[in-house]
């Protein structure tokens, strides 16, 4: 009897030591943001310094659900890789590491203690520090990434959305092995965030030349494009040139936005709607349609001017015609998605590895980071102009290669379709 006793005991002190690390924690509702998209993404920037002042849990709240929650549907905020979700979001408060669950949108305990300035140790000013991981036995390193890059961009539009901001960083090893993470699971990106030391301090000077439509903004707030982006494959309709050209931009264009908030640490003033590692931006995005197949030109300044813009050049901005024709068929035979044939129009993003300074192939997962955020962009564009979209893989390489007439160190990524207007 007298063991049984000490037995009861030794439970009953376990399990009360351990409640807390499997004891889901309830967030506030998520805020409605009232910013319109387009808002959203043209103040989109990297902030590398932070005052001390704390991030609310509504904040906390509404970063995580924007970012990957479940919506009512049973969806999330984004589409994860061919239906399937790997990521796991840390997030690291002066008290403990906590994952975030979608399903019941809470935080669970994963590991006691600060760990904000061991993971995050780039920017130890940071208020909170969110880890982004994924899980390996539902993705590999490259799926991954598009999947994280899609989360990236939701928590960068919600952070400069509630005048919060952040940076995405990521190295190897992973700087989140300084803390420890379960063995099926690897870290990609570790994402430091709180209140800008230097408010966002814009200018509207677009210096836009171009045969290019200037990106206008439309009605739909950024809460609203988050909850309503869906995909089809009912790729049907019509587009006007100016939607083609918005579209574009999206994915990978210059902000008409001039930055003023003198940042120590970010000399860029001109941004654009994605981050990129280094600045490298090696992703170099065509569009086809009905018409013919076009390669983007983001800014020829700035492909001829310095890394990093920090002089607010002018947007030198246009499609230049690859071929005539509609070729929409032939990308859909190329793809895991034959409702591409239809498409008004497909975005194909194509990584061009002689941009990447020899990076290297384990940094492949970072540019394929790049264009899940790419991709996602436009998806979300899309959704505020009322259009679905649909997402889809290159499985023949060489044809979208010769179609698209690249050189063998540009290699097809990703492939976007978007409907049109009926």
């Amino acid at each position: 009897m007298r063991k049984i006793l000490i037995i009861g005991i030794v439970v009953l002190f376990c399990s009360l030591c351990l409640a807390p690390l499997t004891t889901a924690l309830s967030l506030p509702p998520p805020q409605s943001i009232s910013m319109n998209f387009e808002q959203a993404v043209f103040r989109r920037m990297s902030i590398r310094e932070y005052t001390n002042e704390t991030i609310t849990d509504s904040e906390l709240s509404t970063i995580l659900y924007n970012a990957m929650g479940q919506r009512p549907d049973g969806t999330r905020t984004v589409p994860g890789h061919n239906g399937t979700f790997s990521t796991v979001l840390y997030v690291l408060t002066p008290d403990a590491a906590y994952t975030y669950a979608p399903a019941n949108h809470s935080l669970v305990m994963y590991k006691p203690g600060d760990w904000r300035k061991v993971v995050g140790y780039q920017y130890p000013n940071a208020t909170l520090v969110l880890g982004l991981c994924y899980n390996t036995t539902q993705a590999n390193s490259d799926e991954a990434g598009l999947e994280i890059g899609q989360v990236c961009q939701n928590i960068a539009f919600t952070l400069n959305a509630l005048d919060l901001g952040g940076v995405v960083t990521g190295g190897l090893p992973p700087a989140i092995d300084r803390m420890g993470i379960p063995s099926g699971q690897l870290g990609l990106i570790v994402l430091p965030i709180g209140h800008p030391l230097h408010p966002y301090d814009f200018k509207d000077r677009p210096m836009w030349i171009s045969h290019m439509t200037r990106p206008t903004q439309h009605d739909m707030n950024l809460t609203a494009v988050l909850l309503q982006r869906t995909e089809t494959t009912n790729l049907t309709g019509s587009l006007t040139q100016d939607t083609v050209d918005l579209l574009v931009w999206s994915a990978y264009g210059f902000s008409p936005y001039f930055d003023r908030s003198d940042q120590d640490l970010n000399a860029i003033q001109r941004h654009r709607t994605v981050p990129s590692a280094h600045a490298y931006y090696p992703l170099i995005i065509y569009a086809a349609t009905p018409d013919g197949v076009y390669r983007y030109q983001p800014n020829l300044l700035k492909s001829i001017g310095r890394p990093a813009d920090m002089i607010g050049l002018p947007i030198l901005t246009y499609l230049r015609t690859i071929t005539d024709g509609d070729h929409e068929s032939e990308l859909a035979a190329a793809s895991d998605q034959p409702a591409i044939a239809t498409s008004p129009l497909t975005l194909i993003t194509v990584l061009d590895s002689s941009k990447t300074d020899d990076t290297g192939s384990n940094y492949t997962q970072f540019w394929f980071l790049e264009a899940g955020a790419a991709a996602h962009t436009a998806m979300l564009q899309a959704t505020a102009l009322g259009l679905q979209t649909l997402p889809a893989t290159p499985i023949d390489t060489a044809a979208i290669q010769s179609l698209l007439k690249t050189t063998p160190q540009q290699t097809p990524v990703a492939i976007l379709g978007i409907t049109g207007n009926h």
